[in-house]
């Protein structure tokens, strides 16, 4: 056995001296295993010798003491001292003597891939063994495939994930489809048994009356059901328009009463509306749509509040500059039901979903009613939320700015003090996590800190950055924007020192999200961009997405849809 056990390389001229005959493919061969491989060798498979024409400087300390004059006790030695021990027995299998002389009497070529422990920890490594022109012999390549192999297992682990929602979705959606078609089936049925009933007593008027009475029932049933269906078909294409027409906050509630109030009645449910806080019920929006949010809402309610129950549909308005375009108005539908299971909550919003396994809950209905709900709301630029405990009863609050047709009213004092109690009752809509005001302020305040202050405004919807911008324009700010994290960040590293008095930060967003861009913002090294004010602005309501603004490094939190008082009041008491 020849073996060069300093790292060194021998050149294939050397070789050629040392009285070998290689013909011109082999030495083409060997010359790339030279130059791609860490450890070159031949292999004489007939009397179990090698000779080593390459190690690596990195390999030579760790595998020169175990090299000996047959190969496979050489093999032996190196599985017992580095081969990593879920591979010993595939390495042990693949340099078999045995075994590669019968693999190399059918193939020119076989490889595997292995795992050593190495000073980096372990390792991927690939083994080549080329068959030789002559005798028994072989060419043998080792090389490191570390980083293949990593980014190998990462798009594995990419396309698993990918599978898995894609199983996921599937699973949702044949889910779906079985209880739709269950669903379906059952009005179905109705109509085609009472269509048989009525169609074999056309004599008798009253049986006739009752089955078409029925029919009609079973007919609209199925009709929402189709509906819903098209409807989060079109919100989930985009293919869903939001149009702004004039309408009547009053026409729309009693619109909705004329349509609700029988199934209440049917149910012996106690239904109530209140709006008592609306100056400006004349408005800019899609009426459409506004009806159909707080028909889905209430539908909800009715399906799972029992006999003898409670459901409320309070409007408020909230108080807002004269002159300003738009008003913040809150929607709310309360219920004494059954509420919903912890475990679900979180899923009120997902297509498709339907809780069940709990005494009181029917399953019938398409699943979507809630979802298309939030894609409306999602579309209007609102935030829409949830609160509910079981056997006590549920509350969704829906959250829209809306433009008055004459523009904004002033409300009473009394209307206010209703307005805050109410809305400080639906949850809370701001957070200050750091406040750098020795001296708090009410909501509406002063406006005279204001002048010459600078926003930057971190938004990737269009149309709440449009909204947004505005009102504060309109208060005297000037305000930049950027529509992701990572321009916000970029436009902060390049401005001058204290150019932005505060940030204003979206969560959900692209490319970066508002969390890891209030990270990178305080972990700069300068104090003048690092300290900068964060005001979290986002339509996630819930208490963990408070903690996860407050642990991010954020100064405050707002939620959406932005009133600008409590935006105001934020801004206020965090700037310095």
């Amino acid at each position: 056995m020849k073996k060069d056990n300093k790292g060194s390389v021998r050149k294939t001229e050397d070789i050629y001296e040392d009285g070998s005959t290689i013909s011109a493919k082999q030495k083409l061969i060997l010359d790339a295993l030279l130059r791609e491989y860490e450890i070159a060798l031949m292999l004489d498979l007939s009397k179990d010798t090698y000779e080593v024409f390459k190690l690596s400087g990195r390999f030579a300390r760790s595998l020169s003491p175990m090299l000996r004059d047959k190969f496979s006790i050489t093999m032996l030695e190196i599985a017992d001292g580095c081969i990593y021990s879920y591979d010993y027995d595939l390495f042990i299998g693949a340099v078999s003597l045995e075994g590669l002389r019968i693999r190399l009497e059918s193939e020119e070529f076989c490889s595997f891939v292995f795992r050593a422990i190495t000073s980096r920890g372990p390792e991927y490594f690939r083994m080549r063994i080329i068959k030789a022109e002559e005798g028994l012999k072989a060419f043998v390549g080792v090389s490191c495939i570390q980083d293949e192999m990593s980014r190998e297992l990462q798009q594995r682990k990419l396309f698993e994930g990918a599978l898995d929602r894609a199983r996921s979705a599937d699973s949702a959606k044949s889910t779906f489809l079985t209880n739709m078609s269950h669903d379906i089936r059952t009005p179905m049925n109705a109509i085609i048994g009472f269509t048989n009933i009525a169609s074999t007593h056309l004599d008798d008027r009253d049986r006739v009356k009752d089955a078409l009475d029925k029919i009609r029932t079973s007919s609209n049933h199925l009709l929402s059901l189709i509906n819903d269906v098209l409807d989060m078909s079109r919100i989930e294409s985009g293919r869903l328009t939001i149009s702004e027409n004039r309408c009547d906050l009053r026409q729309i509630v009693e619109n909705i009463q004329g349509i609700m109030t029988p199934q209440m009645t049917g149910k012996g449910l106690d239904f109530t509306v209140s709006m008592q806080t609306v100056v400006n019920p004349e408005v800019f929006c899609d009426e459409t749509r506004v009806t159909q949010i707080l028909l889905n809402l209430l539908s909800n309610a009715v399906k799972y509040t029992p006999p003898g129950g409670k459901v409320n549909l309070t409007i408020l308005q909230k108080p807002c500059i004269s002159g300003r375009r738009y008003c913040g108005y809150v929607f709310k539908v309360s219920d004494t039901g059954i509420g919903i299971g912890k475990d679900f909550i979180s899923h009120v919003f997902e297509p498709f979903e339907r809780e069940t396994g709990r005494t009181g809950i029917n399953t019938y209905g398409s699943g979507l009613g809630m979802s298309i709900a939030k894609g409306i709301v999602d579309m209007m630029g609102g935030n829409i939320r949830v609160e509910s405990e079981e056997n006590v009863g549920t509350q969704f609050i829906v959250e829209l700015e809306l433009r008055p047709s004459g523009g904004c009213g002033e409300q009473s004092p009394e209307q206010r003090a209703q307005v805050s109690e109410l809305v400080e009752d639906s949850g809370e809509d701001m957070a200050v996590f750091r406040d750098h005001e020795d001296r708090k302020t009410n909501r509406a305040g002063d406006v005279g800190w204001i002048e010459g202050r600078r926003l930057l405004l971190v938004e990737d919807n269009p149309l709440n950055r449009e909204i947004a911008e505005e009102m504060l324009m309109e208060d005297g700010f000037k305000v930049e924007s950027a529509e992701n994290g990572r321009k916000a960040l970029q436009m902060i590293v390049e401005a001058d020192p204290w150019y932005y008095s505060a940030v204003l930060m979206d969560i959900q967003m692209p490319v970066m999200d508002g969390y890891e861009a209030t990270k990178r913002i305080r972990a700069l090294p300068d104090r003048s961009r690092a300290q900068i004010p964060i005001i979290a602005m986002t339509a996630n309501a819930f208490k963990e997405d408070r903690s996860r603004a407050a642990e991010s490094g954020m100064d405050a939190y707002i939620s959406k849809p932005v009133d600008v008082l409590t935006l105001r009041y934020v801004l206020r008491r965090v700037l310095r």
